[in-house]
């Protein structure tokens, strides 16, 4: 015997659809229960759309649209299929950091995201597994489609830095020789203008710092 459950399952074969205005999702709908996303909220099935006119959602899609605010769609099909996502640079050698988080069907407008390339699409555990909403969301990075613990490596500090900030030690060791009526030994007087070459350009061709001398002072 055919039941009422049957008839409906017949019609919508997929228990999840979403109602679209052909821009953004405009309802969530459990066919199947009867329902929507608000469990409490009943539908008259006998009214809805044709499947045709639907999205499929899956079960997580479903769960996930509780409380979303704005969910965009295109050409049938939600946008994003997730909601939440991490952005990072997909031309950057890997790993590399998390620029940014995004709670994709809560946002006010989705004109300046990144394209989706620079998107990795999270589930509703992975964003409670990085503490939700409101939490510190760093040291995290991007690996082969995975999120991953990430520092990001120092920044290299240019040559010409490196040496100005030598002749601040230069200069205390010029201070020290004064004091001390001693003179700069022949190797460190070639080291001072070693430092000073690289450090205004007059040297580029350099790639490290010479060694500091030793002795010094004579």
């Amino acid at each position: 015997m055919t039941t009422a459950l049957d008839a409906i399952k017949a019609a919508y074969p997929d228990r999840y659809y979403a109602t679209t205005d052909g821009a953004v999702v405009t309802g969530v709908l459990d066919v199947w229960g009867g329902t929507t996303n608000n469990a409490q909220e009943q539908i008259n099935v006998l009214a809805l759309p044709a499947v045709s006119d639907l999205i499929v959602l899956t079960s997580d899609q479903f769960a996930e649209s509780v409380n979303a605010t704005n969910i965009p769609v295109a050409d049938g099909a939600l946008v994003y299929s997730r909601r939440y996502a991490a952005e990072f640079d997909h031309t950057a050698a890997q790993p590399t950091g998390v620029l940014s988080w995004f709670d994709l069907w809560a946002l006010g407008s989705h004109k300046n995201l990144p394209d989706q390339a620079n998107l990795l699409l999270l589930t509703a555990a992975d964003w409670q597994a990085l503490g939700g909403d409101y939490a510190y969301k760093g040291g995290k990075g991007v690996q082969d489609g995975k999120l991953v613990d990430y520092t990001p490596p120092p920044v290299p500090v240019p040559l010409s830095d490196q040496a100005k900030s030598e002749q601040a030690w230069i200069q205390y060791q010029v201070n020290l020789a004064a004091a001390m009526g001693e003179a700069f030994t022949d190797p460190m007087k070639a080291y001072v203008k070693a430092i000073t070459a690289i450090a205004d350009g007059t040297d580029t061709t350099s790639t490290a710092l010479p060694a500091r001398p030793d002795p010094i002072m004579a």
